[in-house]
This record gives C-alpha cells, structure tokens and sequence, in this order.
C-alpha cells in the first residue's frame, strides 16, 4: 500500500538566488512528480514569478507557511533562535521535515542537507560564543545521537560529507547540486569570445569579492572583469558599496564592472560570451554552482584549491595566491578554444538536474 506523506521544507530565503535556493527548488520539484504533499516554509510571501524566472519551471506547493513576524534577516544571529522555534511549528505540519537551511540538525528535523561544515561547530568568541551556547549545547547532542539514528544526513560534496561525518560519527550521502541546461552550450567553430573573465556570486563578506580587484589589478590589459552579482539585505548593500568604492580608489573603473541582480537571460549570455569564469578567493566553498555552471556554458573556470572545488576542477587551474590566479586567468584567455569551452561543457554532464532528483528520491526511499 503507498502511502503519501506531507513533506515540509525548511527554506526561509527561498526568494533568493542562491546555491541551497536552488537545490530547495529541485527537491520540490522532483516531489511534483509524485502525488506526495509539499509545504514550504519562507520569511516573506513566495513571488512565484521571480521563483519561474530563476528555475526555469513553477512549482506546485500544498501549502505556503510564513511564520510572523520577520524582523531580522534569516541569517542573521539575531535570527538564530526565531528560526529553530518556526522549524519547529513547521514540523508539526508535516509529516516529514527536510531543512536545506540550517546546516544544523534539530530534534524535529527528519533530513538536512548540509552545505559545508555543521554551522554550530565552527568557532566563536565573545558574546557571540554566549549567546549560541543553547542552540550549540542541543545540536550538537542531536548531531552526535541522530535520536534513534533515523535522520538522513545529505551533503553537497565529498568535502562536505567528510567534514560533516568528522563531527557526527554518521554515515552522510553524497548528493551534488545539480546544474541547469539552460547555461550549457555547444561551442561552435565559429565562436568568437570576449577576453573577459566574468564572475558569478552573492555580494557578501564571505564570498570576499574585493579578492577579484587584487587579480584584476595583475593581470594585462585588454582583459575585462565583470561581476554579475546578488545583492538582497542592507548587510549585502554595505558590502556592494565598498566594493564600488574600492574599484574607484584602484582605478579599475575601465576594467571591472559590477553588474547587479540581473535575469538569468543576461546571466548566461554573460558567461556564454566570457572565456574565464574566476571564482573569488573564498576561505571556504563547500561546492560552487556557479562554476559549474559557467563550464556549462563554455568557460575555464579558475578557483581557489579549496573544499568542493578540487572536486570539479582540474588542479592545473586551480589556484592558492592571487598572483598564481592572476597567471591563470591570463594563461586560460590565450588556450580558450572551442574545442576546450565544448570539453569543460561536456563533463559537467555528471551534475544534470534529472540524476540530481533520482539519487534524491533514493536516498530519501521516496
């Protein structure tokens, strides 16, 4: 006898572009395929054009929940405690809870797919270490016990899953994003590309896109950089106007451009028509979709030599100074072929959407 369950997604920012957005979006959309019940929790009311524009299909949802109020943003600290409170009024809603925001475990929670390192494993001082005792103190029981061991753990790269398997002492499965069709590309012999190295990335801190202007600043002239960026909270806007202020005080006015929250449409002619995808010199990237993603669409990535992204890209074009990177960018302009941009294109085929939502419903036995 089958029977169908109320499956509940934990994603207060699904209104976003970004990388867990987007596994969310592909998630529920492998559940519409099956007659199951999905319901989503979101911080603001879900805009159903921007989530059409963004993954290419609409969504059929059961029920849209928006806990109020939402003061402050979802990933804020201050939003720490409201967020595990509404995870778990959502839990009683559903029959089955899988959290793709946290990166944390929670009592309730039946499934998470984590994106790097457990969240409340990584270090903190001060008032900020006081004020996560609580939250840390009953994650990490709930990570190291799993109750019962009948949490499925999800990772978004063997790096991932490494780490997250080091703190927990739990098996974790595998499952890589998955990567549009809509950016890939067969490159003709004809094609002619700009010397241009474009990047692809939320405007934030972490993401440390100031990186890209000390690369820039090193590299010939006659190569342009563009930065096609997201850029959503008043935390991001403040990062946006360093970043413009820095370009001007470099005088990278001519050779770095900034372009912000444009539409998937101008994203993949963006890359389609770029040789180089530069990927910032982060301290830290679990995977990097937006890599893959410009590969698809005919680029040579360069990226740091960290995490998820030594799973994707060869060494030979990954880098470890900005100087090494600077190099590589110069190098990848010159080799940049028709038949190489088709060679990146072809293996990202290994992260397709459709082997994205068999191995998901797999794993979850769905």
């Amino acid at each position: 006898m089958l029977i169908f369950l109320r499956i509940g997604f934990f994603s207060p920012t699904i209104n976003r572009v970004g990388g867990g957005e987007w596994v969310t979006l592909n998630m529920i959309h492998s559940l519409n395929a099956t007659k199951h019940e999905v319901a989503i929790y979101s911080a603001e009311r879900i805009d159903p054009a921007h989530i059409r524009s963004f993954f290419g299909n609409s969504i059929k949802l059961s029920q849209e929940v928006n806990f109020r109020p939402n003061v402050f943003d979802p990933f804020g600290l201050e939003n720490i405690y409201p967020n595990l409170l509404k995870s778990f009024l959502l839990s009683l809603r559903c029959d089955l809870l899988i959290d793709t925001f946290s990166n944390d475990l929670h009592p309730w929670t039946d499934a998470v797919y984590f994106q790097g390192p457990p969240r409340i494993f990584r270090p903190c001082k001060g008032i900020r270490r006081l004020i996560l005792l609580p939250y840390q103190t009953m994650s990490q029981g709930t990570l190291r016990h799993r109750v019962g061991q009948k949490k499925i753990l999800m990772a978004n790269s063997k790096w991932s899953a490494k780490t997250v398997e080091y703190f927990t002492k739990s098996p974790v499965n595998v499952l890589y994003p998955p990567v549009s069709d809509y950016f890939k590309i067969k490159v003709v012999a004809s094609d002619r590309r700009n010397n241009r190295a474009a990047t692809v990335i939320r405007i934030a801190e972490d993401k440390r896109p100031e990186t890209i202007l000390h690369i820039a600043r090193m590299v010939a002239a006659g190569i342009e950089f563009v930065v096609v960026g997201s850029c959503k909270t008043e935390r991001e806007m403040n990062v946006l106007c360093r970043l413009r202020e820095a370009i001007e005080n470099l005088g990278l006015g001519g050779k770095v451009k900034v372009l912000l929250n444009v539409s998937r449409e101008k994203q993949k002619e963006i890359l389609q028509t770029s040789k180089v995808y530069l990927h910032p010199f982060v301290q830290y990237e679990s995977f990097g979709v937006s890599a893959v993603e410009a590969m698809a669409a005919g680029c040579i990535p360069v990226v740091p030599n960290i995490g998820g992204l030594k799973e994707i890209v060869p060494k030979n074009l990954r880098y470890t100074s900005v100087e090494e990177a600077a190099s590589l960018v110069e190098a990848s302009i010159d080799k940049w072929s028709p038949r190489a941009a088709n060679e990146y294109a072809d293996s990202t085929s290994r992260f397709s959407q459709t082997k994205f939502e068999a191995e998901f419903m797999r794993i979850m036995k769905l």
